[in-house]
């Protein structure tokens, strides 16, 4: 019991997780202040383990390893705890006591994931990571966020039943539970099947391509902050469960890189803003399995770190617009330049982030997977990684502060956003300009020192091609609404890959139906037919006219009486 006392007390997710309990007693107009205090002394908690192991359990002879702070781990806990402090600014006055909640006790999930040393501790933190954002997605309180929840909950469940499989297979394979590298493959080369179930579970979790769109039905269902706290912590979890267990897994490659280019699309020609957003984030998060893949891990967790800060200003932004308009759609938004000037500049530093125009945090990140893809001599992934990055200026870096405050004017014309938002939204961007001009301090947390000390992002390379790139795509897109040619904003629905359910897969159901159907009546006909023939039978010897109703002579009847009774005493002579 003490060491279970002691190992609760090591871990700053327990802090976390407790504090989200105690704020459902709390009053609600002191929740802002204690959720502060609360990821403030998380944070404190941490920067006083400093590297190492903690929490130690022993459970049934295993040894579970609570807490591991490790360079890799470290650098995913602190941009956690700053994008829980920043959504708790962002969200200042919020009285729904469910999305307070979750405001904690989800971040807290995904910080004793990545902090995790053990695959049960990881295990059981991935599961209250589905259990606790649900009400994220939940708290509009329609049936249409009723319906999404569910959908989100049953597959973030399949992702903990697929991990938990392949923690038992792969604990029957080795006898470790320890959280670190498993690689897809054994030594000979052979896929294993342990590794397979476990690298799906992060896949789900991750949004892999055809596995991806409970990202658009749920996100943007999601409340205002809801959706900006949904779209850090998920993906980010399994991209550092990805680099912690299948580092240089060559397969990731080509995952990722599919992962970058197919959201660009959909992107391009869907309305809703927050939606194009989430779209984004499968972009952004393909950039990051393509470095995992090739074995980056400097790229892949310096890219989630700005990725949280950069893609959370983006989602903050154009929700103060949603806050105050009470709409994300391109063709009920624009013009919004003229009341919410604040807004629109704070979104553009996120604009300008993202697309990674030098001198901002995206800049200094997104280099690091490039440079790995050219350093691999892998072409045409390089090429597909710039055509991604163009990619990303159209859909979030222009289209998103274009729409929601320029293009066509909405005439609406509401006030900048709340305080809290902008302070929020502030500090984002001085982030992103600050960490872009003067990135030491992030490099100071790569997990690989000995690779980012040779990284210098600011060189004449490095600046021409990111600007010809950056230059190139922003003439495309003037070429294309000069000429009318850029997609139309109009609404319209989406689908996705769900057309697959809903067209085809609605066929195929209708197809198995019917064929379920005349399949039973043919069964049943047949059944049926044997059964009439043997009930005419029966009938055809014991009914009324049958051989046996009819009469038997006297003595026929006493001759087997005799048979029957000498049966009997021959059994009872043998017993």
């Amino acid at each position: 019991m003490t060491a279970l006392f002691q190992a609760l007390l090591a871990n700053p997710a327990v802090i976390l997780t407790v504090g989200a309990f105690v704020l459902l007693a709390l009053p609600r107009h002191l929740a802002g202040v204690w959720m502060l205090l609360v990821t403030a002394f998380s944070a404190v908690k941490l920067s006083m383990l400093g590297l190492g192991e903690y929490g130690a359990l022993s459970v049934f002879g295993e040894t579970l390893t609570t807490v591991r702070v490790d360079p890799l781990s470290r650098i995913f806990a602190v941009v956690f705890h700053i994008a829980i402090a920043l959504n708790i600014i962002y969200a200042w006055g919020q009285r729904d006591r469910a999305q307070n909640y979750a405001t904690l006790a989800y971040p807290a999930a995904a910080l004793g994931g990545v902090l995790a040393g053990d695959l049960i501790t990881l295990f059981f933190w991935w599961e209250m990571a589905a259990i606790t954002s649900v009400f994220l997605v939940w708290a509009p309180g329609t049936r249409v966020t009723y319906l999404a929840g569910m959908r989100y909950l049953a597959i973030q469940i399949l992702s903990g039943v697929l991990l938990l499989g392949g923690i038992v297979l792969t604990y029957r394979e080795t006898g470790s539970l320890d959280f670190d590298f498993i690689g897809l493959r054994d030594e000979n080369g052979l896929v294993k099947f342990s590794a397979l179930v476990m690298f799906l579970a992060f896949g789900i979790k991750s949004a892999f391509p055809l596995l991806h769109n409970w990202v658009q039905d749920a996100y943007p269902k999601s409340t205002i902050t809801g959706a900006i706290i949904l779209s850090i912590f998920t993906t980010k979890l399994a991209v550092y469960s990805l680099a912690r267990a299948f580092p240089g897994t060559i397969e990731l490659v080509y995952i990722g890189a599919v992962m970058t280019i197919f959201p660009i699309f959909f992107a391009l020609i869907e309305n809703d803003l927050r939606k194009v957003l989430t779209y984004s984030i499968n972009n952004q998060v393909g950039f990051m399995v393509v470095a995992i893949g090739f074995g980056a891990i400097n790229g892949a967790a310096g890219y989630a770190f700005g990725n949280i800060i950069f893609e959370g200003l983006l989602f903050m932004a154009l929700g103060a617009a949603m806050y105050r308009t009470g709409t994300s759609k391109a063709t009920e938004l624009g013009g919004l330049y003229k009341t919410m000037p604040v807004t629109m500049g704070l979104c553009i530093v996120g604009a300008l982030s993202i697309s990674a125009f030098p001198g901002t945090l995206g800049f200094v990140t997104k280099g690091l997977i490039i440079d790995a893809a050219g350093e691999g001599h892998m072409f045409w992934i390089w090429l597909t990684l710039l055509f991604a990055s163009a990619g990303v200026l159209e859909h979030a870096g222009i289209k998103i502060p274009y729409f929601t405050f320029f293009a066509h004017d909405s005439g609406k014309r509401p006030k900048d956003a709340p305080l809290g938002m902008m302070i929020a939204m502030g500090a984002a961007a001085a982030l992103c300009i600050g960490l872009g001009v003067y990135p030491e301090p992030l490099y100071a947390l790569m997990p690989d020192q000995a690779a980012i000390a040779d990284y210098h992002p600011y060189t004449a390379y490095h600046l021409v091609e990111q600007l010809q790139l950056l230059l190139w795509a922003v003439l495309a897109f003037a070429v294309l609404i000069l000429l009318k040619w850029y997609p139309a904003e109009v609404p319209s629905t989406n689908l996705d890959t769900d057309w697959l359910w809903r067209v085809p897969g609605r066929q195929l159901l209708g197809w198995a139906t019917g064929a379920s159907r005349a399949t039973w009546i043919a069964l049943w006909g047949i059944f049926s037919g044997r059964i009439q023939a043997l009930m005419a039978r029966i009938y055809a010897v014991h009914g009324p006219e049958g051989q046996m109703a009819r009469s038997w002579p006297i003595g026929f009847m006493a001759l087997w009486t005799a048979v029957l009774l000498a049966l009997v005493l021959v059994l009872s002579f043998l017993a």
